[in-house]
């Protein structure tokens, strides 16, 4: 059942210590360029090689064009608020104007803590404050979470990805204040996808054949990012870009993940 995708998986941690404490891994398949289900990995190890895995459903309705969509969580919260998760919403002149957070639901008894979002239930939509037809975040710009209350925008440009914009809430990412500035120490590319788990940074390596991803490179905290120190660089089959990935922790796993990437969108401006 393999299709090209992008990982962004979440890498547990250097040791990968913590897997015990997730509830999954989630894959959208993405076909045709729409985001159309779910399957759902135990581990890291059984979303490297694709293997193990349980179909969740269907999205309902297809996310069209995920290549410039952002999905992401924010899994601070307790084991009776598991946590929230964000996607992103881009208007006919291309640029993100809105932000839709679904409530996860809790994992104990077991449910799908994914199935607001996947059945577009319940979700609250925040408008982008000062986001008109040609302001604003391009498309293009990826959006993430750390788990620790921090929210990050990343800022492209005709070479690719130049800097990131960091938030310590969501009243300031979704308002556009008080954010500050970092640029990277190299042009990361146009494809490429940024993510976060428990304090490390991930980054996805896009120079397989047309762009896909080859690898992924690990930062031990957002410092090393921003100054392009690497850790360790996990490889890979050759992924697509097209398709989100999501980690869910266990409900009450104090700051395990924060993820983004899941997903944001990184690809070749058209």
């Amino acid at each position: 059942m393999r299709s090209n995708l992008i990982l962004p998986i979440a890498v547990l941690a250097l040791d990968f210590s913590a897997d015990a404490a997730m509830t999954g891994i989630y894959r959208t398949n993405t076909t045709g360029g729409s985001a159309s289900s779910l399957a759902r990995y135990d581990s890291i190890w059984t979303l490297t090689d694709e293997s193990q895995f349980e179909d969740i459903g269907s999205i309902t309705p297809a996310i069209a064009d995920a290549k410039y969509v952002s999905v992401f969580g924010d899994f601070r919260q307790s084991q009776s608020t598991p946590g929230y998760i964000y996607k992103s919403v881009y208007n006919a002149q291309g640029r993100v104007s809105q932000i839709v957070r679904y409530a996860a639901l809790a994992t104990n008894p077991v449910t799908d803590p994914l199935d607001n979002f996947r059945t577009d239930a319940g979700g609250v939509t925040f408008n982008l404050s000062g986001f008109g037809s040609s302001a604003g975040w391009d498309r293009e710009d990826d959006m993430f979470a750390d788990g620790l209350g921090n929210f990050y925008r990343n800022a492209t440009s005709s070479t690719g990805n130049n800097g990131v914009t960091k938030y310590t809430s969501f009243e300031d990412f979704v308002a556009g204040t008080n954010g500050q500035y970092f640029a990277y120490g190299t042009t990361y590319g146009w494809n490429d996808r940024f993510f976060a788990f428990e304090g490390k940074f991930f980054r996805t390596n896009t120079g397989g054949p047309n762009g896909s991803v080859s690898g992924f490179a690990v930062y031990n905290s957002f410092s090393d990012l921003v100054n392009r120190n690497v850790a360790l660089i996990i490889p890979s089959v050759n992924w697509n870009q097209a398709d989100l990935f999501i980690p869910v922790p266990a409900p009450g796993a104090l700051a395990l993940l924060g993820v983004a990437g899941v997903v944001g969108s990184r690809r070749a401006r058209r």
